[in-house]
Protein backbone atom coordinates (compact mmCIF):
# COMPACT_ATOMS: atom_id res chain seq x y z
CA UNK A 1 0.00 0.00 0.00
CA UNK A 2 2.82 2.40 0.88
CA UNK A 3 4.57 1.66 -2.40
CA UNK A 4 1.39 2.31 -4.40
CA UNK A 5 0.80 5.58 -2.54
CA UNK A 6 4.38 6.67 -3.18
CA UNK A 7 4.14 5.82 -6.88
CA UNK A 8 0.88 7.74 -7.25
CA UNK A 9 2.37 10.69 -5.38
CA UNK A 10 5.47 10.73 -7.59
CA UNK A 11 3.31 10.47 -10.71
CA UNK A 12 1.28 13.44 -9.52
CA UNK A 13 4.40 15.50 -8.80
CA UNK A 14 5.79 14.63 -12.24
CA UNK A 15 2.64 15.46 -14.20
CA UNK A 16 1.57 18.49 -12.18
CA UNK A 17 4.16 21.00 -13.59
CA UNK A 18 3.19 20.66 -17.30
CA UNK A 19 -0.54 20.71 -16.48
CA UNK A 20 -0.22 23.76 -14.23
CA UNK A 21 2.02 25.62 -16.69
CA UNK A 22 -0.30 24.87 -19.62
CA UNK A 23 -3.39 26.03 -17.69
CA UNK A 24 -1.65 29.21 -16.48
CA UNK A 25 -0.48 30.02 -20.01
CA UNK A 26 -3.99 29.42 -21.36
CA UNK A 27 -5.39 31.83 -18.76
CA UNK A 28 -2.65 34.38 -19.46
CA UNK A 29 -3.18 34.38 -23.21
CA UNK A 30 -6.93 34.69 -22.70
CA UNK A 31 -6.36 37.73 -20.48
CA UNK A 32 -4.28 39.25 -23.29
CA UNK A 33 -7.11 38.59 -25.71
CA UNK A 34 -5.17 35.92 -27.61
CA UNK A 35 -7.37 32.84 -27.74
CA UNK A 36 -5.37 30.72 -30.18
CA UNK A 37 -3.04 29.15 -27.67
CA UNK A 38 -3.03 25.39 -27.20
CA UNK A 39 -5.33 24.22 -29.96
CA UNK A 40 -5.42 23.85 -33.72
CA UNK A 41 -2.25 24.84 -35.54
CA UNK A 42 -0.75 26.22 -32.34
CA UNK A 43 -0.95 22.81 -30.68
CA UNK A 44 0.71 21.31 -33.78
CA UNK A 45 3.57 23.77 -33.36
CA UNK A 46 3.89 22.95 -29.66
CA UNK A 47 4.10 19.22 -30.41
CA UNK A 48 6.74 19.78 -33.11
CA UNK A 49 8.87 22.01 -30.88
CA UNK A 50 8.51 19.54 -28.00
CA UNK A 51 9.70 16.69 -30.23
CA UNK A 52 12.64 18.56 -31.78
CA UNK A 53 13.96 20.25 -28.63
CA UNK A 54 13.14 17.17 -26.56
CA UNK A 55 15.36 14.92 -28.69
CA UNK A 56 18.23 17.43 -28.51
CA UNK A 57 17.78 17.83 -24.75
CA UNK A 58 17.80 14.04 -24.28
CA UNK A 59 21.01 13.85 -26.30
CA UNK A 60 22.66 16.56 -24.20
CA UNK A 61 21.50 15.03 -20.91
CA UNK A 62 23.54 11.85 -21.30
CA UNK A 63 26.82 13.73 -21.23
CA UNK A 64 25.90 16.91 -19.37
CA UNK A 65 24.69 15.02 -16.28
CA UNK A 66 28.07 13.26 -16.17
CA UNK A 67 30.01 16.52 -16.28
CA UNK A 68 30.83 16.39 -19.99
CA UNK A 69 29.92 19.50 -21.98
CA UNK A 70 29.56 18.35 -25.59
CA UNK A 71 29.47 21.17 -28.14
CA UNK A 72 29.53 18.75 -31.07
CA UNK A 73 25.87 17.69 -30.93
CA UNK A 74 24.81 20.30 -33.51
CA UNK A 75 27.51 19.22 -35.95
CA UNK A 76 26.48 15.58 -35.43
CA UNK A 77 22.91 16.54 -36.40
CA UNK A 78 24.06 18.28 -39.58
CA UNK A 79 26.60 15.65 -40.67
CA UNK A 80 24.37 12.66 -39.98
CA UNK A 81 21.48 14.36 -41.77
CA UNK A 82 23.46 15.33 -44.87
CA UNK A 83 25.34 12.02 -45.11
CA UNK A 84 22.50 9.69 -44.09
CA UNK A 85 19.83 11.70 -45.86
CA UNK A 86 21.80 11.77 -49.11
CA UNK A 87 22.28 8.01 -48.97
CA UNK A 88 18.58 7.44 -48.27
CA UNK A 89 17.65 9.82 -51.10
CA UNK A 90 20.02 8.08 -53.53
CA UNK A 91 18.61 4.62 -52.87
CA UNK A 92 15.00 5.76 -52.65
CA UNK A 93 14.36 4.78 -49.06
CA UNK A 94 10.93 5.37 -47.58
CA UNK A 95 10.26 7.26 -44.33
CA UNK A 96 11.38 4.42 -42.05
CA UNK A 97 14.52 3.66 -44.05
CA UNK A 98 15.33 7.37 -44.16
CA UNK A 99 14.95 7.74 -40.39
CA UNK A 100 16.93 4.56 -39.65
CA UNK A 101 19.79 5.58 -41.96
CA UNK A 102 20.17 9.06 -40.47
CA UNK A 103 19.96 7.74 -36.89
CA UNK A 104 22.58 5.09 -37.72
CA UNK A 105 24.92 7.80 -39.05
CA UNK A 106 24.27 9.79 -35.87
CA UNK A 107 25.25 6.81 -33.72
CA UNK A 108 28.48 6.39 -35.70
CA UNK A 109 29.30 10.10 -35.34
CA UNK A 110 28.62 9.92 -31.60
CA UNK A 111 30.74 6.79 -31.31
CA UNK A 112 33.68 8.53 -33.00
CA UNK A 113 33.25 11.53 -30.68
CA UNK A 114 33.26 9.26 -27.63
CA UNK A 115 36.34 7.35 -28.77
CA UNK A 116 38.15 10.64 -29.40
CA UNK A 117 37.26 11.82 -25.89
CA UNK A 118 38.51 8.71 -24.08
CA UNK A 119 41.58 8.37 -26.33
CA UNK A 120 42.84 11.95 -26.26
CA UNK A 121 42.08 12.37 -22.53
CA UNK A 122 41.47 16.07 -23.02
CA UNK A 123 38.65 17.97 -21.30
CA UNK A 124 35.32 17.14 -22.92
CA UNK A 125 34.75 20.75 -23.96
CA UNK A 126 38.12 20.96 -25.75
CA UNK A 127 37.61 17.64 -27.53
CA UNK A 128 34.07 18.52 -28.58
CA UNK A 129 35.16 21.83 -30.09
CA UNK A 130 37.74 20.05 -32.24
CA UNK A 131 35.23 17.38 -33.25
CA UNK A 132 32.72 20.10 -34.13
CA UNK A 133 35.12 21.78 -36.55
CA UNK A 134 35.98 18.43 -38.16
CA UNK A 135 32.34 17.38 -38.56
CA UNK A 136 31.39 20.81 -39.93
CA UNK A 137 34.20 20.57 -42.50
CA UNK A 138 33.15 17.06 -43.56
CA UNK A 139 29.51 18.10 -43.87
CA UNK A 140 30.53 21.11 -45.96
CA UNK A 141 32.58 18.90 -48.30
CA UNK A 142 29.59 16.65 -49.04
CA UNK A 143 27.31 17.52 -51.99
CA UNK A 144 29.62 20.41 -53.00
CA UNK A 145 28.59 22.34 -49.91
CA UNK A 146 24.92 22.36 -50.89
CA UNK A 147 23.66 20.39 -47.88
CA UNK A 148 20.61 18.27 -48.56
CA UNK A 149 17.34 19.33 -50.13
CA UNK A 150 14.19 17.17 -50.04
CA UNK A 151 11.51 19.83 -50.31
CA UNK A 152 8.20 18.39 -51.43
CA UNK A 153 9.05 14.79 -50.53
CA UNK A 154 5.97 14.43 -48.34
CA UNK A 155 6.02 10.65 -48.77
CA UNK A 156 9.36 10.47 -46.92
CA UNK A 157 9.38 13.56 -44.72
CA UNK A 158 6.57 12.55 -42.36
CA UNK A 159 8.41 12.85 -39.05
CA UNK A 160 7.43 16.44 -38.24
CA UNK A 161 3.72 15.60 -38.46
CA UNK A 162 1.46 14.11 -35.80
CA UNK A 163 1.37 11.22 -34.93
CA UNK A 164 4.77 10.33 -36.43
CA UNK A 165 6.69 12.90 -34.37
CA UNK A 166 5.09 11.79 -31.11
CA UNK A 167 5.60 8.11 -32.03
CA UNK A 168 9.30 8.71 -32.73
CA UNK A 169 9.86 10.62 -29.50
CA UNK A 170 7.78 8.16 -27.49
CA UNK A 171 9.56 5.07 -28.86
CA UNK A 172 12.99 6.54 -28.17
CA UNK A 173 11.94 7.72 -24.70
CA UNK A 174 10.70 4.23 -23.79
CA UNK A 175 13.98 2.73 -25.02
CA UNK A 176 15.97 5.24 -22.97
CA UNK A 177 13.90 4.60 -19.84
CA UNK A 178 14.69 0.90 -20.22
CA UNK A 179 18.41 1.53 -20.79
CA UNK A 180 18.73 3.90 -17.85
CA UNK A 181 16.74 1.87 -15.34
CA UNK A 182 16.99 -1.81 -16.26
CA UNK A 183 20.45 -2.38 -17.78
CA UNK A 184 24.06 -2.47 -16.63
CA UNK A 185 24.66 0.72 -18.61
CA UNK A 186 22.06 2.58 -16.55
CA UNK A 187 23.42 1.20 -13.27
CA UNK A 188 26.95 2.25 -14.22
CA UNK A 189 25.76 5.72 -15.32
CA UNK A 190 23.99 6.32 -12.01
CA UNK A 191 26.99 5.05 -10.06
CA UNK A 192 29.38 7.36 -11.92
CA UNK A 193 27.12 10.38 -11.42
CA UNK A 194 26.78 9.75 -7.68
CA UNK A 195 30.47 9.14 -7.07
CA UNK A 196 32.90 8.70 -9.92
CA UNK A 197 35.92 7.55 -7.90
CA UNK A 198 33.94 5.07 -5.82
CA UNK A 199 32.24 3.67 -8.92
CA UNK A 200 35.56 3.17 -10.72
CA UNK A 201 37.04 1.54 -7.62
CA UNK A 202 34.10 -0.89 -7.62
CA UNK A 203 34.86 -1.92 -11.20
CA UNK A 204 32.73 0.40 -13.36
CA UNK A 205 34.45 1.08 -16.70
CA UNK A 206 34.15 4.83 -17.06
CA UNK A 207 35.51 4.92 -20.62
CA UNK A 208 33.05 2.34 -21.93
CA UNK A 209 30.17 4.17 -20.29
CA UNK A 210 31.30 7.52 -21.74
CA UNK A 211 31.55 6.10 -25.28
CA UNK A 212 28.06 4.60 -24.90
CA UNK A 213 26.70 7.99 -23.77
CA UNK A 214 28.22 9.69 -26.83
CA UNK A 215 26.76 7.02 -29.14
CA UNK A 216 23.29 7.41 -27.60
CA UNK A 217 23.55 11.18 -27.92
CA UNK A 218 24.56 10.83 -31.58
CA UNK A 219 21.57 8.63 -32.35
CA UNK A 220 19.22 11.09 -30.68
CA UNK A 221 20.72 13.99 -32.65
CA UNK A 222 20.18 11.97 -35.83
CA UNK A 223 16.53 11.56 -34.83
CA UNK A 224 16.30 15.32 -34.19
CA UNK A 225 17.74 15.88 -37.67
CA UNK A 226 15.06 13.64 -39.16
CA UNK A 227 12.37 15.77 -37.50
CA UNK A 228 14.07 19.01 -38.61
CA UNK A 229 14.39 18.01 -42.26
CA UNK A 230 10.81 16.74 -42.24
CA UNK A 231 9.70 20.20 -41.16
CA UNK A 232 11.81 22.37 -43.46
CA UNK A 233 12.90 20.06 -46.28
CA UNK A 234 16.40 21.53 -46.42
CA UNK A 235 19.49 21.93 -44.28
CA UNK A 236 22.73 23.66 -45.20
CA UNK A 237 26.18 22.91 -43.79
CA UNK A 238 27.52 25.34 -41.22
CA UNK A 239 31.03 26.39 -40.31
CA UNK A 240 32.78 28.39 -37.60
CA UNK A 241 31.17 26.42 -34.76
CA UNK A 242 27.78 27.87 -35.74
CA UNK A 243 26.25 24.39 -35.56
CA UNK A 244 26.36 24.69 -31.77
CA UNK A 245 23.32 26.97 -32.03
CA UNK A 246 21.15 23.82 -32.20
CA UNK A 247 21.92 23.04 -28.56
CA UNK A 248 21.28 26.48 -27.11
CA UNK A 249 17.52 26.08 -26.83
CA UNK A 250 17.68 22.70 -25.11
CA UNK A 251 19.17 23.57 -21.73
CA UNK A 252 15.85 24.28 -20.00
CA UNK A 253 14.37 20.81 -20.67
CA UNK A 254 17.60 19.25 -19.36
CA UNK A 255 17.37 21.21 -16.11
CA UNK A 256 13.65 20.48 -15.71
CA UNK A 257 14.37 16.80 -16.35
CA UNK A 258 16.99 16.85 -13.61
CA UNK A 259 14.56 18.45 -11.18
CA UNK A 260 11.81 15.90 -11.95
CA UNK A 261 14.17 12.89 -11.95
CA UNK A 262 13.75 12.42 -8.21
CA UNK A 263 10.05 11.71 -8.74
CA UNK A 264 10.13 9.56 -11.89
CA UNK A 265 12.76 9.19 -14.60
CA UNK A 266 15.20 11.70 -16.05
CA UNK A 267 14.22 10.91 -19.63
CA UNK A 268 10.53 11.49 -18.95
CA UNK A 269 11.43 14.65 -17.06
CA UNK A 270 13.34 15.97 -20.08
CA UNK A 271 10.37 15.29 -22.38
CA UNK A 272 8.07 17.08 -19.93
CA UNK A 273 10.56 19.93 -19.79
CA UNK A 274 10.51 20.16 -23.59
CA UNK A 275 6.70 20.36 -23.52
CA UNK A 276 6.84 23.14 -20.90
CA UNK A 277 9.41 25.08 -22.94
CA UNK A 278 7.42 24.65 -26.16
CA UNK A 279 4.24 25.83 -24.41
CA UNK A 280 5.97 28.92 -22.99
CA UNK A 281 7.45 29.80 -26.39
CA UNK A 282 4.10 29.39 -28.12
CA UNK A 283 2.30 31.50 -25.52
CA UNK A 284 4.87 34.29 -25.87
CA UNK A 285 4.49 34.25 -29.65
CA UNK A 286 0.70 34.39 -29.29
CA UNK A 287 1.04 37.44 -27.07
CA UNK A 288 3.23 39.19 -29.63
CA UNK A 289 6.44 39.08 -27.59
CA UNK A 290 9.53 39.82 -29.69
CA UNK A 291 12.19 37.16 -30.26
CA UNK A 292 14.72 39.11 -28.19
CA UNK A 293 12.30 39.33 -25.25
CA UNK A 294 11.51 35.64 -25.66
CA UNK A 295 15.23 34.85 -25.43
CA UNK A 296 15.40 36.98 -22.29
CA UNK A 297 12.52 35.07 -20.70
CA UNK A 298 14.13 31.73 -21.58
CA UNK A 299 17.43 32.92 -20.12
CA UNK A 300 15.80 34.03 -16.87
CA UNK A 301 14.02 30.67 -16.49
CA UNK A 302 17.29 28.79 -17.10
CA UNK A 303 19.05 31.03 -14.57
CA UNK A 304 16.36 30.30 -11.97
CA UNK A 305 16.84 26.57 -12.49
CA UNK A 306 20.62 26.91 -12.20
CA UNK A 307 20.23 28.77 -8.91
CA UNK A 308 17.85 26.10 -7.66
CA UNK A 309 20.12 23.21 -8.67
CA UNK A 310 23.16 24.92 -7.13
CA UNK A 311 21.37 25.42 -3.80
CA UNK A 312 19.20 22.30 -3.73
CA UNK A 313 21.39 20.69 -1.09
CA UNK A 314 20.75 23.64 1.24
CA UNK A 315 17.01 23.07 0.98
CA UNK A 316 17.47 19.37 1.74
CA UNK A 317 19.74 20.19 4.68
CA UNK A 318 17.19 22.66 6.03
CA UNK A 319 14.43 20.06 5.74
CA UNK A 320 16.51 17.50 7.66
CA UNK A 321 17.36 20.00 10.39
CA UNK A 322 13.71 21.01 10.76
CA UNK A 323 12.69 17.37 11.03
CA UNK A 324 15.31 16.73 13.71
CA UNK A 325 14.24 19.82 15.62
CA UNK A 326 10.58 18.79 15.49
CA UNK A 327 11.50 15.31 16.69
CA UNK A 328 13.54 16.73 19.56
CA UNK A 329 10.69 19.01 20.62
CA UNK A 330 8.25 16.11 20.50
CA UNK A 331 10.56 14.04 22.68
CA UNK A 332 10.76 16.86 25.26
Amino acid sequence: MKRTTRLLGNAGLTLAPPVIVFLLLTLLTELFGKGGFGHGSDLTTIVYNMTFSGLIALAMSYNLTSGRMDFSVGSVLILSLIAGGSLAKQFGFGPYGFAATVIAFGIVCGLVSGLAYVTLRLPAMVTSLGITMIYEAIAFSLNQGNGIRMIGRFDVLVWARFPYNVALLGALAVLLVYLLNFTQFGYDSTSLQNGQKNAVDLGVNENTNAVACYAIAGGLMGAAGVVYLSQYGYIAPQTGLSSSSFMMGAFLPVFIGGALARYSDRNLGVVIGAFIQASISSALVNMGVTSSMKSLVDGVIVLVFLIYLSNKYKLELGRILRAKKAKALAAD
